[in-house]
């Protein structure tokens, strides 16, 4: 069984399916297509920023977190990409924009609702 199907919580926006990674985590590259894929809006510029940082810090640091809140796959086709805890989706849509951020709200409570 590969690592997506074990997924238990789906997101969808717009049309876009966010993959999961085995622990839970959302798929950034997912997240930034959703977006509209522009290239300023890379998880790797975001990645970069003191926020992100500051917010790896907290992650790490808090009983919140049972597993690593990033996970970087490279070099399994369909499987790779930045798998990133709850939280920091939020925080990714935010820094992409206000319209993005409710849009990853919404379709987050449409899942829990479901």
């Amino acid at each position: 069984m590969d690592s997506i199907s074990k997924a238990t919580q789906t997101i969808t926006i717009g049309s876009l399916t966010i993959r999961q990674d085995a622990e839970g985590r959302y798929c950034l590259n997912d997240l930034h297509k959703a977006a509209g894929g522009q290239t300023k809006h890379q998880p790797s510029f975001w990645m970069r920023t003191k926020t992100f940082e500051g917010l790896l810090d907290e992650l790490v640091g808090s009983a919140y977190m049972q597993n690593l809140p990033v996970s970087i796959v490279k070099g399994r086709y369909t499987q790779q990409g930045t798998f990133v805890v709850k939280p920091l989706v939020y925080a990714y849509a935010m820094w992409i924009s206000a319209a993005f951020n409710l849009e990853v709200i919404n379709a987050y409570d449409q899942m829990v609702t479901a």
